[in-house]
């Protein structure tokens, strides 16, 4: 924890100081900067949770990374950088030892209930268990069609568990554009 303390404020002094540089080159508005640091704050709060285990802050910046908005993306890669500081330190002290699951098959064939009967035993025995959901996407809104979330009801309620469903965006393969971000938001957030 005291090197994810460390890695923090030294990664917000830097980027602070390249802010400042940046505001003083440009000489851009006083307006700009404020927003900057606004939004690094909301960076550095939702890294903070993250490393909590909060629920609200991965579902938040799940959100912010699947975001296909243009202002998002800097914050997005700006949490990433963060995240996979922390994870790497995690892997060097040895207390990130998590495993990943693929699963695909046709509809209908039990993979939900495949998902919660295993999620529920692997939480029964001491695990924190993130299900990522690849789900078509919605045509008209370009969100999940789907919504596996509602069959696993069980695993839906489990303090242990934490499902996200994601829509493909027209993305083919079984996993969106930002399956291997969230995988590494969820193992910051304690999620093995």
């Amino acid at each position: 924890m005291l090197l994810a303390q460390v890695t923090s404020r030294a990664y917000r002094f830097t980027r602070r100081l390249q802010r400042l540089n940046q505001f003083v080159t440009n000489r851009g508005s006083c307006v700009s900067a404020a927003t900057q640091a606004i939004e690094s704050e909301r960076i550095r709060r939702l890294f903070e949770g993250l490393v909590a285990s909060d629920r609200a802050s991965l579902a938040q910046s799940i959100t912010l990374i699947e975001s296909t908005a243009r202002k998002h993306h800097e914050e997005a890669q700006d949490l990433l950088q963060l995240v996979l500081q922390e994870n790497k330190a995690r892997r060097k002290d040895h207390q990130l030892g998590s495993f990943r699951i693929g699963l695909t098959g046709p509809p209908g064939t039990g993979k939900s209930t495949f998902i919660e009967t295993f999620g529920k035993f692997l939480t029964g025995s001491g695990h924190k268990v993130a299900v990522l959901t690849v789900d078509p996407s919605s045509a008209v809104t370009g969100g999940s069609l789907l919504g596996d979330k509602t069959r696993m009801i069980h695993l839906t309620r489990d303090p242990n568990a934490y499902i996200r469903p994601s829509p493909t965006r027209g993305h083919s393969g079984g996993v969106t554009r930002t399956t291997c971000d969230a995988i590494q938001l969820c193992e910051c957030a304690g999620y093995n």
